[in-house]
């Protein structure tokens, strides 16, 4: 019986020097976590502060900023000077609020930038603005299909009503 003891003995103490060395091991992969956890927390709140940025400049911005499909359609609305929103444009086809006497000039100035999407192309057009008015605006289209990031092309636009009814 006493060999019996000291074998449940040997098996139930830890070897305290594999032991020490596991819970070291564990604490100092804690304390990265940890410091990993703070970083991940300071970039998210660097996330944040840039989006509320953005959302102030284009909130302020005269310009429009959309992102469009190679078919003509809304993808994305970002800011719109005409009051139009994601929720009314995203999936409309750009020309449905282009007053139709502009709508050849839209297309062609559309399929020159297609054709060369180096370069932006710059139109005027009337669009509809969310109470059904047309407004003078001035498009420039720039083809960001190519870039992993943006995968569309980008309109900005400004209302230059003003400046046409002179």
């Amino acid at each position: 019986m006493k060999a019996h003891m000291e074998n449940l003995n040997l098996r139930a103490a830890p070897e305290l020097p594999a032991h020490d060395a596991l819970i070291a091991k564990l604490r100092d992969r804690i304390s990265d976590l940890e410091e990993e956890n703070a970083n991940l927390r300071r970039l998210d709140e660097v996330i944040r502060r840039n989006a509320r940025l953005f959302d102030a400049a284009l909130r302020h911005s005269h310009d429009g900023f959309f992102l469009i499909t190679p078919r003509l359609t809304f993808l994305k609305v970002f800011h719109s000077v005409l009051g139009n929103t994601d929720e009314n444009l995203a999936g409309r086809h750009v020309l449905s609020i282009i007053h139709p006497e502009d709508r050849a000039a839209l297309e062609t100035a559309f399929a020159t930038l297609l054709s060369d999407p180096a370069r932006s192309v710059t139109c005027q057009c009337r669009a509809q603005d969310l109470h059904g008015d047309w407004c003078w605006m001035e498009v420039e289209m720039t083809d960001l299909l190519d870039d992993p990031d943006v995968q569309a092309i980008v309109f900005t636009n400004r209302n230059i009503t003003e400046r046409q009814v002179r």
